[in-house]
């Protein structure tokens, strides 16, 4: 136990208080840009205004998750790897099992201030109304929706080099944000892009969101998206992490 809360107390200091990029990626962008479409860029009736700042918000949750898991927690990842850290951690009495829980744990808990710092603003700043069960709600959609897409992150922490790896999370993340609804309605992309939208993870997670703070009937159909999500991106990371293992690269660690 004590060999746990030091790692977790030393990846603390290291992965937040000390990381702006951390805070910047997972908190103050999806802050900032619900702030400014929400207080700037937004004009209708009074019913759509308050519509749109509920559901924005959601939208924002789910983009900070987005962020957190392609660019955080991949990077975060390899620069342990090459530094060669979780090769120490791999020879040490304890294993790599405490750094990839706290690791986890540090994610999750980004995640859950993501929605209190995001629903702190929509309450305090537009007027949202959520009640004790619609903030549970969010935590625990949050806690297990995001978990998929971590997956899919850290299989990306194995791309070799930075500059391919910065490439592919921007190249990933912003169309992935944009096809499944988070920076505007769905309905407004063509078609065949509405087709491919629909089956990404954030879109699941984003509507269950919705339906969660619009108080409709949740549908559990996007709690089965998730689950495929999550075998597939388990998957990925298997098959990644055995294609290093091949090229000599030690399981221990990926």
């Amino acid at each position: 136990m004590k060999t746990f809360l030091a790692q977790l107390a030393f990846d603390g200091k290291r992965l937040v208080l000390r990381n702006f990029s951390f805070i910047f990626f997972a908190l103050l962008m999806p802050a900032g840009f619900y702030l400014l479409y929400t207080k700037i860029m937004i004009s209708g009736s009074t019913v759509a205004v308050k519509q749109f700042n509920v559901s924005y918000m959601d939208q924002m949750i789910v983009f900070s998750i987005l962020l957190e898991a392609f660019f955080t927690i991949a990077s975060i990842l390899k620069r342990d790897r090459d530094k060669g850290f979780t090769t120490f951690l791999r020879l040490s009495p304890k294993g790599t099992f405490p750094y990839y829980v706290s690791i986890t744990f540090w994610m999750l808990m980004m995640s859950l201030l993501s929605v209190i710092v995001l629903g702190g603003i929509a309450v305090g700043v537009n007027g949202v109304r959520l009640d004790a069960g619609q903030w549970l709600g969010l935590l625990g959609i949050v806690l297990v929706g995001q978990i998929p897409i971590l997956m899919i992150g850290t299989a990306m922490s194995f791309i070799k080099r930075e500059e391919l790896l910065s490439l592919a999370s921007n190249l990933i993340t912003f169309p992935m944000a944009i096809v499944s609804g988070l920076w505007w309605p769905i309905s407004l992309l063509p078609n065949w892009l509405q087709i491919i939208g629909k089956q990404m993870p954030t879109y699941f997670v984003n509507n269950l969101l919705n339906q969660l703070t619009s108080r409709a009937t949740v549908d559990l159909k996007y709690f089965v998206g998730i689950a495929v999500w999550l075998m597939l991106g388990s998957l990925l990371v298997v098959i990644v992490a055995k294609y290093e293992q091949r090229k000599g690269v030690a399981l221990g660690e990926a």
